[in-house]
């Protein structure tokens, strides 16, 4: 054999190779990701003079657009890990702080929805023990968060 022959089969292989990569590449960077957290926060107000108020303690679910492309997520469900009123998913519902889906998130940006910690409470008063965010986008896949102990 030559080595041209040679040559010219190794740079179809590389080529080849470089090519699926690129796929690969195009693909997973346009796949749309999300990443969602539950977790407790507790917020101090400080007035103007620096005297602190009464703290309030919060359910905080965080979503986070880690794909490329620019997504539209719907108000965040949640799923409890036993039935109540034989229901198992639950919205929360804030007649203060109303805001207006779908949500716009580019990528990197953060959408944070945030619930007292009553609510919280009287979820425990029904024997719910966990809870799970599910995240819909407006193309209808749906993404979950790791189960929370309440």
């Amino acid at each position: 054999m030559e080595y041209k022959l040679i040559v010219s089969i190794y740079a179809a292989v590389v080529s080849t190779i470089v090519f699926i990569w690129r796929l690969y590449e195009f693909y997973i960077d346009r796949r749309t990701k999300f990443n969602i957290k539950l977790k407790r926060n507790t917020k101090i107000p400080v007035s103007a003079n620096y005297k602190f108020g009464e703290s309030q303690t919060f359910l905080t679910t965080t979503i986070i657009n880690i794909g490329k492309p620019k997504r539209h997520i719907e108000q965040p469900i949640f799923k409890a890990n036993k039935k109540v009123d034989g229901q198992e998913f639950f919205n929360f519902l804030s007649l203060e702080n109303v805001i207006k889906y779908p949500v716009t998130l580019d990528s990197g940006e953060k959408f944070e929805y945030e619930v007292t910690n009553d609510v919280i409470e009287e979820l425990k008063t029904k024997g719910i023990t966990k809870i799970k965010a599910i995240v819909r986008d407006t193309h209808g896949k749906s993404y979950e968060s790791k189960w929370f102990e309440i």
